[in-house]
């Protein structure tokens, strides 16, 4: 079978729903070679994933800005002699990079300007929001005769497992993680709605409450951990991907907004309860989680363009979502755990 390069030089979040691909593809193909184009910041999320063979780093905003870094990275990956490049994310960098690589047969959506560049235009009007972004990468490698597997997926090594394994060495109870940070990607429930929730959680559940986040996310998280009660965990995930998603993984559930470690949770089949906001293009019929256990709650308003805030009839309507009713997903999931 050919040697194919996926790119995926998105965002975290991005990255975790187009692992069903590498083994979808793995999984039919076993004797194919598979690399996979990613950014150095969620590299994180494909490094020991034995269905893959390469991970290959790409910096649009770093050392492959210029033309001249671009070709260069082009000169590379054209020693490697790919058939075919699979690209589940494109742009205008991706597909020119692709080209200059020499690589014979490049497929992708159709995508504006960018899709010039594509020997397989593959119409899938993914700002329609007609499929969830999972089965969009998966249609893409339908093309090459995978049969789709929908499961996402990280592999944690054992070194970093251990270290997580001490973090949670003294906790007995159940584990409820809250992260509150959407990365101001999508609308999100106010941090004392977050605060509030621990509260009820530790109070009425003697759950242990992890309160997690990434760097730049201090100030949000000791704001909301000042305003709980009972005690409660700080986890900022300086030490990488990897550990967070090890840390998630100790979690019983998992409660945030439409962000990355949401898709994190399910790739390490920690059960999510999450909150969308009404935004059409971040509906989750696009984005939500992916797990069987996992479920998604919205205001219950009409689709939006966009957030017009004070100027909408409906605003906030992300306060319609009652702290009660997301206990009441937590304390259905911490019940069946």
């Amino acid at each position: 079978m050919e040697k194919i390069l996926i790119t995926r030089t998105d965002r975290i979040g991005d990255v975790v729903l187009s692992t069903p691909v590498f083994k979808s593809l793995k999984n039919s193909f076993p004797s194919a070679s598979i690399s996979v184009l990613v950014r150095n910041y969620t590299k994180d999320i494909v490094t020991n994933n034995p269905n893959i063979d390469e991970v290959i780093i790409f910096e649009p905003e770093g050392e492959h800005r210029t033309i001249k870094g671009l070709i260069g990275l082009a000169k590379k990956i054209e020693k490697r002699n790919f058939d075919t490049a699979l690209m589940l994310f494109l742009n205008f960098k991706v597909g020119l990079l692709t080209y200059l690589s020499r690589i014979p047969r490049r497929i992708g959506p159709a995508t504006k300007l960018a899709q010039i560049f594509l020997t397989d235009r593959i119409n899938q009007h993914r700002s329609g929001v007609g499929k969830h972004e999972t089965d969009y990468n998966l249609e893409l490698a339908e093309i090459l005769g995978a049969k789709p597997i929908r499961q996402s997926e990280i592999y944690i090594p054992d070194e970093i497992t251990k270290k997580v394994d001490n973090i949670f060495s003294s906790i007995v109870n159940p584990i409820v993680g809250i992260h509150p940070g959407s990365g101001g990607s999508a609308r999100n429930w106010k941090s004392e709605r977050y605060a509030e929730l621990a509260n009820k959680i530790i109070g009425k559940t003697g759950a242990a409450v992890f309160v997690t986040g990434g760097p730049g996310e201090e100030e949000l998280l000791d704001r909301i951990i000042s305003s709980i009660k009972g005690k409660a965990v700080k986890y900022i995930s300086y030490d990488g991907i990897k550990e967070l998603a090890g840390v998630i993984k100790k979690f019983n559930i998992m409660v945030g907004p439409s962000t990355g470690p949401i898709h994190i949770a399910t790739a390490v089949g920690t059960p999510v309860v999450s909150i969308y906001c009404p935004i059409f293009v971040c509906q989750p019929k696009r984005w939500g989680p992916i797990g069987e256990k996992d479920i998604v709650l919205m205001p219950d308003v009409p689709f939006c363009k966009k957030c017009v805030f004070e100027k909408c009839k409906y605003y906030d309507c992300m306060d319609m979502i009652s702290v009660d009713r997301v206990f009441e997903e937590v304390g259905k999931r911490l019940l069946r755990d």
